[in-house]
This record gives structure tokens, sequence and C-alpha cells, in this order.
């Protein structure tokens, strides 16, 4: 059943007859499959929770690699490129907001300025946004919306820059990360310029500024930041690196040192100048990564490049003051764009390891070992050439490029091979891979010894492979043609032969001809085959003894051979000829006897201008056929000529054209530059003629009217014709395209047909929320309340129980971690006035609200809660209220003093005056006199301290207690002073 089904696909290319075309509701253009890495790659992130890679790209697409060889490629509606990668680690979150589950682009942030810096807030919802005004904004990551939300917390340039700051002056964010062991309570911003200014986030202001230097050279000389990196575990150290090729390490005063904030708070000179190489050539310092080692030294990568230069280099950095340079250059060939670090990855020889993950210019993703670079360098060896690149994401069918390709499917599934992919190469083996699922598994290789018996290496330009038979025939550049006949075996396995061997189940003749092979055609159980090179000679060959049988030499009217080959029977009011039809690169169409190798038309057919062709192809249409036009009736019901270029579609009578007349049927001109033609075929025999052009671009046409079906369009790809290059296509006949760019493949389907490959839905499952591996959940951030604690986080809690020790020891203030309670408190409240008219519409909204003192609940018993929570109330709303109430209260106040100097207060009000003191730690007193104004005071005190809570969130809850017990007290005694004073009267 399977040979049947794949000897009448093949014979349908060959002798179409009666034949009807497709209709738009055949036709479904989609990406089945995208393998490897984008050509136009240019980013790298990395989830080490997920242990996901996600690869972005020049033109909106992002590709993901995950465990166990999975991968998934996320296109967004545009072609616009990523300025930034970044992952919600654990989240499944990609931002700008993908989904990586469902793998759908949930939502875009619009911003009002240029993103310049964007740093994740790990283990928590928020993001930092630095703008080309020097401002740093911030982002919330709503998983129930799934969407960013802007938060009123923002850092201004005019308060971050330092007394430099000047409107329209504005210096460029370059760079801003949370400080490591502070993530909570500080972050380090870095301008354009070099400043590098220390932010608190809880009292609002700069904690350290430093670069003043940098900023004087940087109008000296100039020269930009382009890069930075923590160099230092505890966050004491900075490595910054310049357009100008300068590697500068600054100290930045960390949170364990907080006591000595003051001596190193400013600082104009830097650590280190590391003179590494970059500088003479200015080799711009496009990106920096330091990974910690052992506690007292870590490894810098540096990767810089220029239009002119690159270099990559590792060294050793110190925990001290002053760093050994030890360091040692990659081996790369080209210049790399991106690098990351990943863990966990399996190794046979390890249990966990880490890797180097570097992005060449060509796309190709080299993993170097990290353990690996550690050894070498503390070994200071001077070999980096031994450093193993023990992996990379290529393709294991593009090594060395494809020069040649054909591609076959089938419905049936016979010892689970369902399509077969046949690939020739620039060294030239012959390869088979089993395509019944996209990730292609080798099943042969057939590599072809020279008479010295060492490979041959001649790139392999033709090839066709008749599965009937089992005979394969194939021509190199040198003109070398060899056909290859496999031996079936006794079983009904149409696939027994590859697990062929020469000399075996295969044997193996040659043929030399004149030029390189350009084109071969052979029909099914037919002992002839037709041979084309580039020198314009036609041969035929007998398949039994591979001896030549004719040839004939045809004329191009450029430099060009034979582009297509094509035997065909010719039926005409009864009479029956056999044809051999020649189309040259130029488009000239010749028709040859094929038993002879006479010249039917002496007058070929050919465009007017020349133009090369893609396809020629023979077609007869059903007289019912809907599509044939009753204008053209009576040729259509006859054989026409199908002529593909690569600007434009034509269909002749066959008649006439063996005639040597040039009667055109029809003629469209597509939109672009075709690259490859070919026919398809629906399962009930329907044809159509799908185009792809050199853009991406893919077009499904009816015949024989040659409209658009429906079109479609690959993002990323590039078809380029050479020798050399890189760039391959082949297509079944049931319109499955296996399409080769680089360092990555197509697999694109054409017709509304399911299940062609296997285990798609499986090999696309990067990572599934409702199914998350045990060992991965803890790195999963539920809430807020419920996040994980993650690396710095654990560095965090052993960073607490030094400092606990060290301010027990010295009695000094002790520095308090801020909590992700707090944390959200501070972020959701606005610390300077909003930029954004967004932001002022919003705040207006609330500037009626008056908060009176009936709005605070008052119980007797009340319980105490964690952190602040006012169902109701924001922050902004409660600051704003206590100004009213403090106006309202005043009048009050000094009305109570007067009325207290004129009438005494009888004991009961002193007692409770003393209650009062007792309860806020005051000492009594019997002064009965000054008891409103002692209430006055108490009034104001408590004031200020409620006020305070815009510098600490944390104290809102507590003073907000106090203050209702406190206007509790202040209640009961304006009752008792009314009922005194209406008694009195």
């Amino acid at each position: 059943m399977f040979v049947r089904k794949l000897v009448e696909k093949a014979s349908k290319k060959h002798h179409i007859g009666g034949i009807s075309g497709l209709r738009a509701e055949d036709v479904s253009p989609r990406l089945a499959f995208h393998y490897g890495v984008p050509a136009d790659a240019a980013l790298l992130a990395y989830d080490p929770a997920l242990h996901v890679l996600a690869v972005a790209t020049r033109n909106g697409q992002i590709k993901l690699f995950g465990r166990d060889n999975t991968q998934a490629l996320l296109q967004s509606p545009s072609p616009v490129p990523s300025k930034f990668l970044r992952f919600a680690e654990g989240q499944g979150v990609l931002l700008n907001i993908w989904d990586i589950d469902t793998k759908k682009l949930c939502y875009v942030h619009p911003f009002e300025k240029e993103i310049t810096a964007f740093s994740v807030l790990q283990n928590s919802f928020y993001i930092y946004v630095g703008d080309s005004f020097g401002n740093v904004s911030l982002l919330k990551l709503d998983l129930g919306q799934t969407c960013l939300v802007d938060m009123p917390y923002w850092i201004p340039f005019s308060e971050s820059y330092g007394s430099g700051a000047n409107v329209g002056n504005e210096v460029e964010v370059a760079f801003v990360s949370p400080q490591p062991l502070a993530e909570n309570n500080r972050v380090l911003i870095i301008f354009r310029d070099g400043i590098m200014s220390l932010w608190d986030i809880k009292t609002n202001k700069v904690v350290s500024l430093s670069g003043k230097s940098m900023q004087q050279q940087s109008h000296q000389e100039a020269k930009t930041v382009t890069s930075a990196c923590w160099a230092c575990a505890k966050g004491s150290k900075i490595a910054i690196g310049f357009d100008s090729g300068d590697i500068y390490l600054w100290s930045i005063p960390d949170i364990l040192n907080a006591q000595n904030l003051s001596s190193m708070g400013n600082q104009n000179l830097p650590l280190q100048r590391l003179n590494l190489g970059y500088k003479l050539d200015r080799v711009s310092i496009v990106s920096l990564r330091w990974v910690n080692s052992d506690g007292k030294a870590g490894r810098l990568y540096v990767n810089g490049f220029s239009d002119h230069a690159y270099l990559f280099q590792v060294l050793i950095l110190n925990e001290g003051s002053e760093s050994r340079i030890v360091k040692m250059v990659l081996p790369l060939t080209e210049a790399c764009q991106g690098m990351e670090l990943v863990s966990g990855l399996s190794d046979p020889n390890k249990h966990k390891q880490s890797a180097l993950v570097l992005l060449l210019k060509s796309g190709q993703i080299c993993l170097y070992d990290d353990s690996e670079i550690h050894y070498l360098l503390h070994a200071q060896s001077r070999s980096p050439q031994a450093l193993p690149n023990y992996s990379s994401v290529k393709l294991p069918y593009g090594d060395p490029s494809i020069t040649a390709a054909k591609f076959y499917t089938s419905s049936a599934d016979i010892h689970k091979t369902r399509n077969l992919y046949v690939t020739g190469h620039l060294d030239g083996t012959i390869r088979f891979w089993d395509a019944s699922c996209p990730l292609l598994l080798q099943n042969l290789m057939i590599k072809q010894q020279n008479e010295e018996n060492s490979p041959s290496g001649t790139p392999i330009t033709s090839l066709q492979f008749d599965m009937s038979s089992s005979i394969l025939i194939y021509g190199d550049r040198s003109g070398t043609v060899r056909i290859i006949t496999f031996r079936k075996d006794s079983s009904d396995n149409i696939f027994s032969f590859l697990h062929a061997k020469q000399g075996e189940s295969y044997n193996v003749r040659c043929i030399k001809l004149k030029g390189a092979v350009t084109s071969i055609s052979l029909i099914s159980n037919s002992k002839r085959v037709a041979v084309g090179t580039e020198k314009g000679i036609v041969s035929v060959v007998s398949i039994e003894d591979a001896s030549i049988l004719y040839q004939k030499q045809l004329e191009c009217r450029v430099s060009g051979g034979i582009a297509s080959l094509q035997f065909e029977m010719y039926s005409h009011n009864g009479y029956d000829k056999d044809l051999l039809l020649v189309g040259m690169e130029d488009s000239t169409i010749f028709i040859l006897e094929e038993e002879t190798g006479k010249l039917l038309n002496t007058n070929p057919v050919q465009t007017n201008k020349p133009s090369r062709a893609l396809l020629m192809q023979t077609l007869e249409l059903s007289p019912d056929d809907p599509s044939v036009s009753d204008t053209h009736d009576t040729v259509s019901k006859e054989s026409l000529l199908l002529l593909c270029t690569e600007n434009a579609i034509r269909l002749f009578s066959l008649s006439h054209a063996i005639q040597g007349m040039k009667n055109i049927i029809n003629k469209k001109k597509p939109n672009g530059s075709c690259c490859f033609a070919s026919l398809i075929h629906s399962v009930s025999s329907e044809i159509g003629l799908l185009l792809v052009f050199s853009n991406g671009k893919i077009e499904i046409r009816s015949l024989p009217d040659l409209s658009i079906l429906k079109e479609a369009s690959l993002r990323g790809f590039s078809y380029t014709r050479n020798l050399n290059s890189s760039s391959s296509i082949a297509c079944s006949s049931d319109g499955e395209i296996i399409l080769v760019n680089g360092e990555e493949t197509f697999f694109f389907s054409t017709l509304c047909q399911n299940d062609i490959y296997r285990h798609v839905d499986s090999i696309n499952t990067i990572y599934r929320k409702d199914n998350l591996p045990r060992e991965e959940s803890s790195y999963v951030v539920k809430s807020p309340r419920e996040k994980k604690k993650g690396i710095f986080g654990m560095i965090m809690k052993d960073a607490k129980a030094i400092k606990g020790k060290q301010s027990d020891a010295n009695g000094d203030e002790q520095f308090t971690a801020t909590t992700s309670e707090e944390l959200s408190s501070i972020f959701s409240c606005a610390n300077f006035a909003p930029v954004s008219e967004k932001r002022n519409s919003s705040i207006k909204d609330d500037e009626n609200i008056e908060l009176d003192i009936d709005d605070i609940n008052i119980d007797d018993n009340p319980q105490k809660q964690k952190g602040p929570h006012f169902p109701g109330l924001s922050k902004q709303k409660i600051s704003k209220g206590f100004q009213s109430l403090r106006e309202k209260l005043k009048p009050r106040t000094e009305e109570k003093v007067n009325s207290g100097n004129r009438k005494p207060e009888d004991d009961t009000s002193v007692s409770q005056v003393d209650q009062i003191k007792m309860k806020y730690g005051y000492a009594t007193n019997d002064d009965s006199t000054s008891l409103p104004k002692m209430i006055g005071n108490k009034l104001q005190e408590n004031i200020k301290k409620l006020e305070g809570i815009n510098i600490r969130a944390g104290d809102m809850a507590n003073g907000a207690q106090s203050f209702s017990a406190m206007a509790k007290e202040l209640l009961r005694n304006t009752k008792n002073e009314k009922a005194t004073s209406s008694s009195t009267t």
C-alpha cells in the first residue's frame, strides 16, 4: 500500500492527465515546526528555575529551548526587534508578556519614552525600567490579568543624578540593577556618562554617588557606558565597560558596611582599570558577566566587538580591592552577540554542570563547559584552544551545508517511517533522514571513495530517488554521475535499504560527463535517465550498465546549463510520441524525441528576456474543470506546458511548442523574486502551484487561471543561490516543504491535512503550568506572601545573621531588610510628583476624598495585623486626610487651651490625663490646669509621628492605631468638658 501511494504520487509529477485545480478551501498554509536557531538572532535570556533558554531576533521572533530537546518559536504580530529580553523566573513568563505555556503574546506595555535599561527584581513581581531621560520607572507583573501595571513609585533623574542634574540636559540610564544582598532596599543606577547612583528605596534618596571622574573623562574623550555587571557576591564591586574599550572596577557601599557609608559614599576614582587589549582598537565592550567561583575570586567574562574587530576574554577577579588579572582568550571564529550562564545541564560524565552559552554573529549557539574554563584559568594555561566546545545548537543535517534535497511523504505508516528526506552535501555525502518527526533522524549515509580510497569531497549538485525501484541517482560538481541500486530483501519493508552496506545491499555504477551536473530526470520503472550539465549537454543514460545512449548539445542565450528535464508521452489526434522536454537556465525550451534525441522544435520556445527557469511541467486539464474559461475551452482540453521563472508564470500550448510556435495561454507576474516552484497535489488529486520567494513569502496558486488562493510568509527566511549557500528547499507532492536556512529549518504545510509529523506537540512543549516537576516547584512565586527565596534570598538570610552578630557586638544601628509586604507598600505610593499625565489624572480622581475621624474603625479590642492593611484606604488618601485633620483639630485645641485657663478640670479629667500619659510612656503630673495644653501637645506629637508614614511605610499601622486610641480619649474628654460646662452654667 505504501509503495503504491508513493509510486502514484511520483507518476503524477510526470504524467498528469485529466487533473482539476485546487480550491481555496483545500489550502491552509502554516508553519508546522521550526528547528534550530533563527538566522537573525541577537539576544539571549535564561530562566534558571525552568531551565529555558530564550533567543530573540531582530524581526520579532523569540526561540525557546528547553529540556529534552524541546523547542518552540514565538512570533510577535509586528516584525520589530527585541531590545531587552528577561524572564520572570519560575513564572513561565517572558517580558513583554509572553506566556511560554500557550506560546502567545498576552500583553504589550506602552511606554512613553525610549527604554534604555531593564531589570527584573527576581523573586518578586517588580521591574525597573530606565529611560532616555534618566528616569527609572517601576512596573509590576500582574499574573492574574497577564499584564504590566505602572507603579506610582519612580526615581526621577533630578533626584538620582546629583547636583549636575539640569532640565534639558538629561542623561539616559545605561544600567539599572538591585544591589546583591539588598535587592529589596537598594538599586544601582548607572548613567550613560559613567555617573553611578546607589538609591535607597525606603528613604527615597541617594546613598552613594560615584563616577564624577568618568564624567570629566567623557567630556575630554568621547566614550559612553555600554555594559555593566556586579563583580562581587555581596554587591560591593561593579564592572563597567565603555564603547572606547575601557573597563573599570568601582567600589560600591554594600549593605553589610552601612556604618562606613559616609566615608565611602562619594568616590571619584575607580578601584582598578583593566587593560585587556580592547582599547587599542576601540573595541566596544558590549556585554559583561561575572561568576562567583569559590567565594574569594570570581570570573569575569568580557565580550567586545566592533565593525573591524572582536575579542572574547575571561579573567579572574579577587574579592579584594585589587584584582589579580589572569586572562584567557576564547578562540572564537566570529563575533559574539550575546552570552548567558546556564546551569543544570546534563552530562553523562557529570551530575550537574554549568555552561557558558555564546550566541555568535552567524546565529550559531556554542556552549562551553564553565568548569573547564575555571580549571584552565587557575592553572594559568596558555592553550585556550584546548577549551572544549562540548555542544552547540546546530543542524545535524546542515553541517556540512546541504546542496541538494528531495522530500517524500505518505499517509501510510510502514516500520515507523512515514516521511523520507534525502540530502546531498558539500562534502559529497548522501544522507537519508527519517522525517516522520521534525527532529530528523539519520538512517543512512553514503560517502563515495575515489580511486585513491580517500573522500572525494566534491559537492553534490543534483539528485533523484525512485522509491518503487529503490534507485538513487546523483551528480556532483565534477560531472560524475553515480547510479546506486539497492537490493530489496524478502520482507515487505520498503525502507530496508536504509540499513544497506556497499557491496552487500547496494551497488554503485559511475559515469563521467562534461561539466557540473545541474538536472536529473527519471521515470519510475524506466531503464533510462536524462542528465543535464552546466555546459548545456543533455545525456540519456542506461541505468542497467551506466552507458550513454546519446548526447545533445543545446545552446543557451546566456551562460548557464540545463535547468529542468522531463520525460513526457504526448498524444494528439491518435498520435503518440515519447518526448524529452529540456528547459534551459535562460527559460528556453527545447523538445527532443526521447528515443533518438532528434530536435523537434527547431525554433525553441523562449521568453522575451532571459530569466532563470525554476519549473517546467506538462499539464492536461479536465474538460469539466470549472476553472477552465469559455474563451480558452478549445485549447484547455489539450496538453499545456507550465513554465515558472524568477519573475513570471506562463502557460503555453504544448502542441504549438512542438511545432516551434509560442502560444501563451495565460501569464502572471508575481510580486517579488521567486526562488522555488513546485506542483502540489491534494488527496483527491486536485493540483496547484506552490511558489517560494527569496524574502520568505509563499504563494499557492490555482491552475490554470494562476490566481492566488492563499499566501503566507516565513519571517526570517532568506534564500541565496550559490554553491556555498546554506539555503535549500525541498517539497513533497502533497505540499509539505522543508526549508533550510543556515542554522534553522522550517517545516511548512500548505494543504488541509493533519498528522504529517509525529510528536510535534510534545516537542513544542517547553513549559506547562499544570505539570511542573516537583523539583522545580520551589522556584514558583505564587504570590508576594508565598514566594520562595532564591539564591539572593538565601544569601540575604546569611547576611542578616552576620549583620545581627555585628550589631550585637558593636551596638550600632541595625539594618532591617525590607519584606515583600513593605516593598509592595512602598512601590504602591507616589514618592515624588508624577511625571506623566496618566499618573496626574489618577491622582486628581482622589483629591476630593477626605479622611474624617469617622473613617477609621475604632474597636475596644483591635486585633494586631501584620504589615499595613487598610481596606478602602490608600497611603496617599491617609496622608492627605491627616493634613486636613490637623487643620480641623487646631482651632479646637486652641479653644480647649483658653477654656482650660479659665476653668480647671475636675479630678476625673486629671486621672484620665494620667492614664493617657501612662499609656504612652509619659510621667504623670498633678498640674490639672495644663490638661488642655497637654492634650494639644499630645495631638501634635502624634500627628508628627503619623506624618512619618510617608518615609517609613512600616510604621503606618502602629501610628494609625495610636491615633485611634488618642482620638477616642479626645472624644471622651470633649464630652466630659461639655457636660462640665453645661453643669457650671
